[in-house]
């Protein structure tokens, strides 16, 4: 691919394939502020904070402007801080802008920006925000219309990459708002909780619903046996709140941080994701001995799950019956401790987790198997809150038996990383070469869909892996269109998988693959990689599940979908 070179502030910024102007200054070092824009959606120029000036004096916007060979611009130009200090002000008139009170404030774009270009009061004295009732009727996420600027990054968001269209701009004029549409709350749309609208959102309109208050009441109560689990992703997305890198796991300063904040025991999930991928093979392996309708879909995430329920209820019975990860250590801990009073919480990359917590299905023997879900997010405020310095802290191990885990179990944090951990247990050979030819076999990589074949003895399955709902929605067109054939078909509905989960630090694609890195190096430096390699599954099986294994591991969501 030629370089090709513009001008931007008088530097030559050489560029490539970059889709515009705003990518081509990012990538040269120069930040010109958008609040509309996101490299995975499409243009939308709807802020006007990222003009720049052109040769002939004229104002362009910098996100829709194509580059060229030669072309100049101007980011810092007298008219153009003019513009950028008057858009600010009029986007304050419509932003209920109470900082100290907003669960955004230190993270908010808005507020960088009126900090960066010193826009200190708004531009008319009447404001003009949305009076709209807030909206809190998903558990897990909060709207507040009243801080809304109608970046419209939510509505791309749900729409372009989650296909699911469950909020859009409605009325006209000063009153518009982003919203679902006839005066719904979320709770009644297409929504499944995934929470990436509020990874989007710049200012505060759209927050995970934080129970923080919650976790210290019994952190604080000396009645309550606190046990927490912790998932894959979270050991690579709470580096980066704390100034670390994002491409190295802090499994052990995350346990020390735990036991320091109270926690009385720490699991890590991992063990349980082995012990779906044990459960979830058997299932599918006797779904191909039985001829039973393929493909098989997995079913570790809930935002998936409900989009099934939701939009394709007929696939349900093709969705595996194992519960996800998660449900399945609730369900063990629940044994571990069965004459206790214990407060039983998840640390998860993901927003769907606090519905799923939720549901109906995951009480077993008339006892909630997870009290609480608190996103990777509210962990990293908790931490904060303690004045605890992660990066200094020594590494620990979590407890045991229930702290075993294998790579495979690691690996469920990324996009495909449950497929690889299945294939890895079906083909039962932890050779390095085994290894090494399975991550090489297309399952690897952050695209949105892979497709690939892998041969296990006699038997040739066919594989799909999808993130992002929209991808999902895709594959299963195909499919049903009869153009293409899978056996085995894997879904994460966020973006890049639970690294980039709605509960995450928001993170660029750059940022997320760094997180992948950190992901198959925690699997590196794990020495057992197949999962019936796990020594505390013997224990898991024979003296806490006692043969009713199938009863607490697995679901059975209502065929008729739930809402």
């Amino acid at each position: 691919m030629t370089e090709k070179k513009m001008i931007i502030d008088g530097i030559e910024c050489p560029f490539t394939d970059e889709r515009n102007v705003l990518e081509v200054a990012r990538h040269n070092g120069i930040d010109i502020p958008s609040l509309c824009y996101c490299e995975n959606l499409s243009i939308y120029g709807g802020c006007r904070l990222c003009l720049v000036e052109n040769e002939k004096g004229a104002l362009d916007a910098a996100c829709s402007m194509q580059p060229r060979n030669g072309l100049v611009v101007y980011t810092h130009s007298e008219k153009v801080l003019k513009s950028r200090h008057t858009t600010l002000q009029l986007l304050m008139n419509s932003h209920r802008a109470e900082c100290l009170t907003c669960e955004q404030s230190g993270r908010c774009k808005l507020q960088e920006y009126a900090h960066r270009y010193n826009v200190v009061e708004p531009r008319f004295k009447d404001n003009t925000f949305s009076h709209e009732r807030l909206d809190v009727s998903s558990p897990c996420i909060t709207r507040d219309p009243s801080k809304c600027i109608l970046c419209g990054l939510c509505v791309r968001m749900c729409s372009e990459v989650q296909n699911i269209g469950a909020i859009d701009f409605t009325k006209r004029g000063k009153k518009a708002i982003v919203a679902p549409g006839f005066g719904k709350m979320l709770i009644e749309t297409g929504c499944v909780g995934c929470g990436q609208c509020a990874a989007v959102c710049p200012t505060g309109a759209l927050t995970i619903n934080r129970q923080i208050p919650e976790m210290w009441r019994m952190l604080n109560d000396p009645n309550k046996r606190v046990v927490v689990q912790y998932a894959p992703s979270v050991r690579v997305g709470l580096a980066e709140e704390f100034g670390m890198p994002a491409n190295e796991p802090v499994t052990g300063k995350l346990v020390t941080a735990l036991r320091r904040l109270g926690v009385d025991v720490v699991y890590d999930t991992n063990l349980s994701a082995d012990l779906t991928i044990m459960e979830e093979s058997a299932e599918f392996l006797e779904k191909v001995k039985t001829g039973a309708k393929l493909p098989m879909f997995t079913s570790c995430c809930p935002g998936w799950i409900q989009h099934v329920e939701k939009a394709h209820p007929h696939l349900m019975p093709q969705v595996s019956t194992c519960g996800s990860p998660m449900e399945m250590l609730g369900a063990l801990i629940r044994k571990q401790f069965k004459d206790e009073d214990v407060y039983s919480v998840a640390i998860m990359p993901c927003t769907a987790k606090k519905f799923e917590a939720q549901r109906p299905e995951l009480e077993k023997d008339g006892q909630r198997l997870i009290d609480l879900v608190l996103t990777t997010d509210e962990l990293a405020r908790l931490i904060k809150a303690a004045g605890i310095d992660l990066k200094n802290l020594p590494d620990s191990e979590p407890d045991s038996p229930l702290g075993d885990y294998t790579g495979a179990g690691v690996i469920f944090g990324v996009t495909g990383g449950v497929t690889e951990a299945v294939i890895r247990r079906v083909l039962d050979d932890a050779s390095p070469d085994t290894l090494k030819t399975i991550a090489e076999c297309g399952v690897r990589g952050l695209e949105g869909i892979k497709a690939f074949t892998v041969t296990a003895g006699e038997l040739s399955i066919r594989i799909a892996v999808a993130n992002g709902l929209a991808n999902a929605d895709m594959l299963i067109e195909k499919v049903e269109s009869g153009e293409e054939q899978f056996d085995f078909i894997e879904v994460m509905a966020c973006p890049n998988g639970c690294i980039g989960g709605g509960g995450q630090p928001p993170a660029s694609n750059a940022r997320k693959a760094e997180r992948m890195d950190a992901i198959f190096k925690a699997d590196e430096a794990c020495e057992l990689k197949i999962p019936q390699q796990n020594p505390a599954l013997g224990y898991v099986y024979d003296e806490l599940l006692k043969g009713r294994a199938h009863e607490l591991l697995h679901i059975h969501y209502p065929a008729h979908g739930h809402h």
